[in-house]
C-alpha cells in the first residue's frame, strides 16, 4: 500500500515508469525481460527504450547491461545514484502540496497555483489526483474552495503518517522537514508493555502538529476507566504533556505486536484493557486467547481511535467479524514466521574475512532448510525468538545448544552440521 501511495504522488508518466523499473532492478539485480513485463505491466518496447534512457541518465553511478532478453543491475556509486533518483522528483509538486497542507497552509486555488509554480490546469490535475487518493485509501476529501482536509481526524493522521514515514523517496525540497520529523527525542522507558520507540516519536511529532493546529481526537464520554488505564500505561513509559484521548491513542499506536506472540502477554493485556473483566483466562487455550486479544484490540481502536480500513467494501454489520478474521490470519502467519526465525549470535575466531564468510555460509545453509536467520546484533528485544550461538572455537565448555563448527570449516561441513543440528 505504501508503494502505491508513493506512485500516486508521482504525476509524470515517464518518471513513474522509471521508478517502477528501478524498484524491480534494485530488488532482483538479475532479471529477465519477461519478469520486468510481468511485474511492471509495461510493454517490451517501452521497457527497452526506458532502459536505454535510464542507463544514460544514471551514467557511472550504476552498471546496467543487457538487451531484450534480460538485464543485470549493480551499484558503482550508491550515493550518486540516489541523488540522481531523488532529482527525478524535483518537478513532482504534489509532494510539496501535501507537505504544505499538513503544515496548515490555507490558500485558494489561484494562490496554490502561484505558490507551487504550476499552471491552473496543472494544479487542477494535481488536486483531482489527490482527491482520488484520499477518498479511495483513507475515506477523506479535499474541500473544493478552501483546500482543507476533511474526514475523521484519525484518518487524516494516518494519511500524514504514511506520507512522512513510509515513502521510499522524497524531493530534495522536503528533505529538511523529513529529517526533522524523523529525529528521535522522547525517551521510552522500559515497562510492562513493549512500545516501539521509533513509532512513539513519529506519531508524537504528528500529534503535536495536529493539536497545535487545533485538531484533537474526541474525548469519549464512555469507558473513562479504560481510557485512564491506557493513559496510565503510557505515562509509565513515556513522559509527554498531552490530553488524555491523545495519550490513549498514542499507546495503542505504539504497541509492538510481536509481544503478543507470548500467551502470557495476551492474557495480561486482556485483563488490563478488556471492557468485560475476566480474572480467569486459561493460557493453554491459545486460540481462544488470541481471539479475545484481537477482540480487545479492536474495541480499543474503535473507542479511542478508529477501526482499521479494509481493502474491500464490507457491510458495517460484518466489519468487526471480517477484521477479526484478517487479524487472526495475519497473526498465524506472523507466528509461523517467528517459529522459523532464529536469532544467531557469533563467537568466532580468525581474520575478519573468515568470520564474514562463515556468517554468509551459515545463513545460506539455514535458508535452504526453511529458516530465517537474524544476526543478534540487529535485534534489540528478541522476545520469544529462539536464540542460538555459532562458534568455531575449540573450547572445553560450551553452552548446550551451540552450533559448533571447525575453526576453518568448509561449505560442506557447515551444511552437514546444520542439517544434523536441525
Amino acid at each position: 500500500m505504501m508503494q502505491a501511495l508513493f506512485h500516486q504522488l508521482v504525476l509524470t508518466a515517464k518518471t513513474k515508469r522509471w521508478l517502477t523499473l528501478l524498484e524491480v532492478l534494485e530488488e532482483e539485480e538479475h532479471v529477465i525481460a519477461q519478469t520486468l513485463i510481468d511485474q511492471t505491466g509495461f510493454g517490451r518496447r517501452t521497457i527497452m527504450e526506458d532502459m536505454r534512457a535510464v542507463k544514460v541518465y544514471f551514467g557511472k553511478t550504476i552498471q546496467l547491461v543487457g538487451n531484450e532478453k534480460g538485464y543485470h543491475f549493480a551499484f558503482f556509486d550508491p550515493k550518486g545514484y540516489y541523488e540522481k533518483k531523488q532529482a527525478l522528483l524535483e518537478e513532482e509538486k504534489l509532494f510539496l502540496f501535501v507537505d504544505q497542507l499538513a503544515a496548515g497552509k490555507r490558500l485558494d486555488n489561484q494562490q496554490w497555483t502561484a505558490f507551487l509554480g504550476v499552471s491552473s490546469s496543472g494544479f487542477q490535475r494535481m488536486k483531482r489526483q489527490l482527491q482520488t487518493l484520499l477518498k479511495q485509501q483513507y475515506g477523506l476529501q479535499l474541500v473544493a474552495k478552501t483546500n482543507l482536509l476533511r474526514g475523521q481526524e484519525a484518518s487524516i493522521r494516518q494519511f500524514l503518517y504514511d506520507f512522512y514515514f513510509t515513502l521510499p523517496l522524497y524531493p530534495t525540497v522536503l528533505q529538511e522537514n523529513i529529517r526533522h520529523l524523523c529525529q528521535e527525542k522522547t525517551l521510552v522507558q522500559e515497562g510492562p508493555w513493549q512500545l516501539d520507540p521509533t513509532i512513539v516519536n513519529q506519531w508524537l511529532k504528528l500529534i503535536n502538529v495536529r493539536v497545535e493546529q487545533g485538531y484533537c481526537l474526541p474525548d469519549h464520554g464512555t469507558h473513562k476507566d479504560i481510557q485512564a488505564t491506557l493513559v496510565q500505561a503510557l505515562d509509565q513509559q513515556v513522559n509527554v504533556a498531552l490530553p488524555a484521548p491523545e495519550k490513549a491513542a498514542l499507546f495503542l499506536l505504539a504497541l509492538d505486536e510481536r509481544q503478543f506472540l507470548n500467551p502470557l502477554t495476551q492474557k495480561a493485556f486482556i485483563q488490563a484493557f478488556s471492557p468485560t473483566k475476566e480474572p480467569y483466562l486459561l493460557v493453554r487455550e491459545t486460540e481462544g486467547l488470541t481471539y479475545r486479544l484481537f477482540e480487545t484490540l479492536l474495541f480499543l481502536m474503535e473507542t479511542f481511535l478508529q477501526l482499521p480500513r479494509l481493502e474491500e467494501e464490507v457491510p458495517e454489520s460484518r466489519k468487526k467479524d471480517v477484521l477479526l478474521a484478517v487479524l487472526m490470519t495475519q497473526f498465524s502467519a506472523q507466528k509461523k514466521r517467528y517459529s522459523e526465525t532464529i536469532v544467531l549470535s557469533y563467537d568466532l575466531v580468525g581474520p575478519s574475512a573468515l568470520k564474514r564468510w562463515i556468517k554468509t555460509e551459515v545463513e545460506a545453509a539455514g535458508k535452504e532448510r526453511g529458516f530465517h536467520f537474524v544476526d543478534a546484533s540487529l535485534v534489540n528485544r528478541p522476545g520469544v525468538l529462539r536464540h542460538i550461538k555459532v562458534t568455531n572455537q575449540n573450547q572445553q565448555m560450551r553452552a548446550t545448544g551451540d552450533i559448533e563448527l571447525p575453526q576453518f570449516p568448509t561449505k560442506e561441513a557447515i551444511q552437514c552440521i546444520l542439517s544434523e543440528y536441525f
